[in-house]
């Protein structure tokens, strides 16, 4: 299943509607979907907020693939500023108090700990982010 989103916050209901068809079409249990959209639509609302300096309108391509029974793949596509999420580094933003924190970081860690594996790559102008999901 693919979907295409604008870079807009208001695509999260599409996204979240999306995901829960993807949930009943594939026999996940709803916990691992709500890991999921938890996982995906912090990396969109990334997209949205900080890949365009421009307030044109761009599409963000999600790819669901269920290749076998216990695994989703995911790949989000933008064409976006280049950006590397797994190069950027939490540091010790973990230990520190909410008052002392930077900003940023965060959400990559929280995406991190609910996939199994994610891998970056730029491929013709474009971010491709890939996220294994075993269950």
């Amino acid at each position: 299943m693919q979907i295409q989103l604008l870079n807009r916050l208001d695509e999260l209901e599409r996204l979240a509607v999306a995901m829960d068809q993807l949930g009943k079409d594939w026999g996940i249990p709803a916990n691992y979907i709500m890991e999921l959209n938890l996982a995906v639509e912090e990396l969109f609302t990334n997209i949205v907020f900080y890949a365009y300096d421009d307030q044109e309108k761009h599409e963000i391509e999600i790819l669901f693939e269920h290749p076998e029974t216990g695994c989703v793949l995911i790949t989000l596509s933008d064409d976006g500023k280049a950006f590397n999420p797994l190069e950027n580094p939490t540091g010790d933003n973990l230990v520190k108090s909410l008052e002392e924190r930077e900003i940023g970081g965060l959400g990559i860690h929280l995406v991190r700990k609910m996939v199994s594996h994610i891998e970056y790559k730029r491929l013709d102008g474009r971010n491709i982010l890939l996220l294994t999901r075993n269950f």
